[in-house]
């Protein structure tokens, strides 16, 4: 009877350790998938940033302003 209950204590503690591993590795995809899209966005917020010339926005108008980010959005494929 004893080889019966530690044979199913070993069952449970499979089964709670599977768990556990298959959870850890949902949250690693998880984070994973959230740095990729950090990346794509801080290199196109700095394609952006090189695109607009920021250190000149006071010599032009805001047409010359506006359609300089139209420009920007559409070279970059940005909707």
């Amino acid at each position: 009877m004893k080889y019966l209950e530690k044979i199913f204590i070993f069952i449970i503690i499979i089964i709670f350790s599977s768990i556990g591993i298959l959870k850890i590795f949902d949250k690693v995809s998880i984070l994973r998938t959230e740095s990729y899209k950090n990346k794509i966005i801080n290199d196109y917020s700095k394609k952006l940033k090189e695109c607009f010339d920021l250190e000149n926005k006071n010599q032009r108008r805001i047409n010359e302003s506006l359609n300089l980010i139209k420009y920007c959005m559409k070279e970059f494929g940005i909707d």
